[in-house]
């Protein structure tokens, strides 16, 4: 695909978000066996993961909280760290991880921790020697194996990305937020039929993850399924749907059905006045038969 296909690609399409969790099964118990299966701390844990993981970052601070008094220890400490880093608190959760790194239990995640804060903090190269670090330390960690995937996506670097994700998928190989995030890889590298099936997966396992939603739209409209593409979206949606899916048209060519869906979505929805008409314009830059044809058109 060549460069600029791949920078209105990245544009529209969405990876998951690969901060404010920590690697450990994100799922509160389910049951009142699964809940007797674990101890207080355990599950008070798994508690605070749940709402970082949920953005409830109130809650979250409540848990830490009381899980300090009652569990002083490294692992209360960590989830603290991770509610800096989703409060997007950088420097603060990166002196909080790197605080942590010594320790034998939770040092791996603690270097993933400070990866991955180093991305958001944009030194993508002292993150990636963290993130190596980390699964140096700890081949399991999933979570840094995709955020090492995401830094070779960013380089381009398509390779590399592809050895990530299946170190990643090898290590949580029912992850939603990896698969969405291997389709978006697979996407920018033009493989579409790929990037479809892994963001099928993905919904699969997690039917409300709105990121992998929309790539699962735009992967089908890169193959020229357009009404197909529109098949999930509602009332709420649709304006930003045609915004997506029509830069998808825009990229394969076919610049009367991309000005028709930019056309409908700026007046459908307000909101898509700036972007939508930014992309109408550009298109009609790229496009001379859509300025030659309203040309023609005026008496």
């Amino acid at each position: 695909m060549r460069a600029r296909g791949v920078r209105w690609l990245a544009a529209v399409a969405a990876v998951a978000v690969i901060s404010g969790t920590v690697d450990e099964p994100l799922r509160a118990a389910e049951t009142s066996a699964a809940a007797g299966a674990l101890d207080g701390e355990a599950l008070t844990l798994e508690f605070i993961d749940k709402a970082i993981a949920d953005g409830r970052l109130k809650s979250a601070g409540d848990l830490i909280l009381r899980a300090g008094a009652r569990f002083p220890g490294p692992e209360v400490s960590l989830r603290q760290a991770e509610l800096m880093l989703a409060a997007d608190s950088l420097a603060e959760a990166a002196t909080a991880f790197q605080a942590l790194e010594t320790d034998p239990v939770v040092g791996a995640r603690a270097l993933a921790g400070r990866g991955i804060t180093a991305i958001r903090a944009g030194h993508p190269d002292a993150a990636d020697a963290l993130l190596a670090d980390a699964v140096a330390r700890d081949p399991a960690l999933a979570r840094a194996w995709s955020a090492r995937a995401v830094l070779a996506d960013r380089r381009h670097d398509w390779p590399a990305a592809e050895r990530f994700y299946a170190a990643a998928l090898q290590a949580a190989p029912e992850s939603p937020e990896v698969l969405n995030n291997r389709g978006y890889s697979r996407l920018l590298q033009g493989r579409h039929a790929e990037a479809e099936a892994d963001f099928d997966t993905a919904l699969k396992l997690k039917p409300d993850l709105k990121q992998a939603q929309t790539n699962l739209k735009l992967a089908k409209a890169m193959q020229g399924r357009y009404a197909e593409a529109f098949t999930s979206s509602n009332r709420d949606e649709l304006a930003r749907d045609l915004n997506t899916i029509g830069v998808a048209a825009m990229l394969r060519g076919d610049h009367r059905i991309a000005e028709s869906y930019f056309a409908r979505a700026i007046d459908m929805n307000s909101r898509y006045d700036k972007t939508a008409s930014a992309n109408l314009a550009y298109l009609k830059s790229i496009a001379p038969e859509l300025a030659e044809s309203a040309g023609a058109a005026r008496p």
